[in-house]
């Protein structure tokens, strides 16, 4: 009797691959700041470490795309920001979410 749905296997496949929910950066900037991201909670998951991934991509994102950029990455959070049009990314991945945007 095969269960309907998808293998634990096949979830976990498809939640390592970054969900971008919204985002208004051009494709180069998205494509980077996804990578950037990835890198970041990648290294730090197995700890749970989301401060030092927070700022891991802040720094990232400051040095590779200007200062004042921001980044808040958990498992469950709400927002409401003002941040510069064309700078602001919320992807999930894994099983965090992140936001990512420039003032």
């Amino acid at each position: 009797d095969k269960e309907e749905g998808l293998s634990a296997e096949a979830l976990k496949n498809i939640m390592k691959k970054p969900l971008v929910k919204h985002s208004d950066m051009a494709g180069e900037m998205k494509s980077e700041a996804v990578e950037i991201i990835t890198m970041a909670v990648d290294k730090f998951q197995s700890t749970k470490n989301y401060e030092a991934a927070t700022n891991m991509v802040k720094h990232a994102m400051d040095k590779k795309f200007g200062l004042t950029w921001h980044c808040v990455i958990g498992e469950g959070f709400g927002f409401d920001v003002a941040c510069q049009r064309k700078h602001v990314l919320y992807i999930f991945y894994g099983h965090v979410g992140i936001l990512c945007f420039k003032c």
